[in-house]
């Protein structure tokens, strides 16, 4: 498989956040860069810890990709912001490879003042979360004096003392504020991600929670990724790619869809026919895949993931290319793509069968609007290839229906909790 670079997977990361909404750019990133500084600090963490921590940091806002939250979470004072830090938590427990070690994320909007209430040390991660989510969202309303003094006023009540601290000990804090104020820290945290050395698998899993937490947004997309990404690899297998297109072609079709991450809910879950003005909306996700792959992944994954709404007659989106300008992994993806739709429910359909997925296919085809090559490879093996996606599509659903029977017994138990 092809292996990604720290900093390019955190590029990646970066722009994927910065596209939730335009209140949140910047802000897991600032957040991850305050974490890793202080816990370097620390010196009781060793670096394979804050790395995991720091991703933590960074990812804290998951949860707001499937709520509404996003005004109350940028509030300066703020009481309502359980939904999305239960969904933050469950994404990572049921989904990443640091499930043992996600809490944090449960409790990052939580008043020093109830650590006793739920059990946690003040020396909690959460707390150090909370110190760095708020510090950012502080420096929108004050100056670095201004923000300090909040500081000191709410050690012990809204913030840990532990963490305050250890903060205003650092002999470099105020330089730390003032990079965060006017934006300097970009040079600072693009030097830390070049010396982060990240492991294949932690990579790899960490984009594939990104992927997977962008298709829960809907309940009609839950299977989408991982139906794509295995319906792709097995027709890849069949039509003998090398390994190297085979890498391709699976972070292609993995990070397909990554631009849905700036498309409204409303536009993903309409149970009817989108309007000419909501398709142009939808049609912009594969324009947002590409903003936010170029320059950071392999030029072949962008142009796979980038063009799986392609139509060899050119009467594709969103650049109307035909046959001879795509790639045979990007008339995989693309046909993967429509094979994943068919068989899957959708808000505007049920889940198609095998004849009417074959004739929907065939029809297509004869239209000359896919690759004939590919499709005849899924006319072929279709019940080899949809057995192959199944087990995988099965974990997924597990996971989901996990994170919503969790969530509903969290929300009951911290409901009447002040935060």
């Amino acid at each position: 498989m092809r292996r990604m670079s720290s900093l390019q997977f955190l590029e990646i990361l970066r722009k994927t956040l910065n596209k939730v909404d335009p209140r949140l750019v910047n802000h897991g990133e600032k957040v991850g860069y305050m974490v890793f500084v202080i816990l370097n600090s620390v010196g009781k963490y060793n670096q394979d810890q804050i790395i995991q921590i720091t991703l933590l940091a960074i990812l804290h806002d998951i949860g707001a990709y499937k709520t509404e939250e996003i005004d109350d979470m940028m509030e300066f004072e703020n009481n309502h912001v359980w939904f999305h830090s239960i969904y933050g938590y469950l994404f990572m427990k049921n989904l990443s490879i640091m499930k043992d070690d996600a809490l944090p994320l449960l409790y990052h909007h939580l008043s020093y003042s109830a650590y006793k209430e739920v059990g946690l040390e003040e020396d909690d991660i959460a707390g150090l979360i909370r110190l760095a989510d708020r510090i950012d969202v502080n420096l929108g309303y004050h100056d670095p004096e201004g923000c300090k003094a909040w500081i000191k006023e709410n050690r012990g009540t809204v913030l840990s003392p532990y963490w305050v601290d250890l903060f205003l000990t650092m002999p470099n804090h105020d330089d730390l504020l003032n990079q965060l104020y006017d934006s300097s820290y970009r040079q600072y945290a693009r030097k830390m991600a070049e010396n982060v050395r990240l492991g294949h698998r932690l990579i790899e899993n960490y984009l594939t929670v990104i992927a997977y937490a962008i298709d829960f947004r809907s309940e009609f997309m839950i299977l989408h990724t991982v139906t794509t990404v295995n319906v792709s690899l097995a027709i890849g297998k069949r039509m003998v790619l090398n390994p190297e297109d085979m890498s391709n072609l699976y972070y292609g079709s993995l990070l397909h869809d990554v631009g849905k991450i700036a498309c409204p809910i409303s536009i993903l879950e309409k149970p009817g026919k989108l309007t000419d003005d909501e398709m142009e909306i939808m049609k912009e996700h594969v324009v947002e895949t590409r903003n936010i792959l170029e320059g950071s992944i392999h030029d072949d994954i962008t142009e796979i993931a980038s063009r799986h709404h392609e139509r060899v007659d050119g009467s594709g989106y969103p650049r109307h290319l035909k046959l001879a300008d795509l790639t045979l992994p990007q008339c995989i993806c693309a046909v993967a793509d429509i094979v994943s739709a068919l068989v899957r429910q959708r808000s505007y359909k049920d889940a198609y069968d095998k004849e009417k997925t074959l004739t929907i296919l065939k029809d297509m085809n004869s239209k000359g609007l896919l690759n004939r090559d590919v499709v005849q490879e899924v006319v072929d093996n279709f019940d080899e290839i949809m057995k192959e996606t199944e087990s995988d599509g099965q974990e997924v659903m597990d996971a989901y229906k996990a994170i919503q029977n969790e969530y509903k017994y969290l929300i009951d138990k911290y409901k009447d909790l002040d935060i």
